[in-house]
């Protein structure tokens, strides 16, 4: 997953599945998360540090229920690829 993070913070990063996403929208519903995660969308987790972690299938739902009981403060965002595939991205703050 870690192979483009330097554009990350610029609102573009390429995910494992070798597709380059962009930033669409910020501070997404938690029930938008929701509807695409059932969807199948891959979840990103950025966290401190500029670390980038990749949850997709089964994965994503145990990210996301991290994500919703954490104390730090956690956003999420819609990204989407120029093929129109989307991931939720979970930026974490301390």
């Amino acid at each position: 997953m870690r192979r483009d993070i330097a554009n990350a913070r610029m609102g573009r990063l390429v995910g494992a599945d070798w597709r380059t996403y962009s930033l669409r929208t910020t501070g997404i519903a938690p029930a938008e998360v929701e509807e695409l995660i059932e969807a199948g969308w891959p979840v990103i987790s950025y966290l401190a540090g500029g670390r980038l972690v990749w949850h997709d299938e089964d994965d994503a739902w145990p990210a996301w229920a991290d994500a919703r009981s954490a104390p730090e403060d956690v956003r999420a965002g819609r990204w989407e690829s120029p093929d129109g595939s989307l991931a939720v991205v979970l930026v974490w703050h301390e």
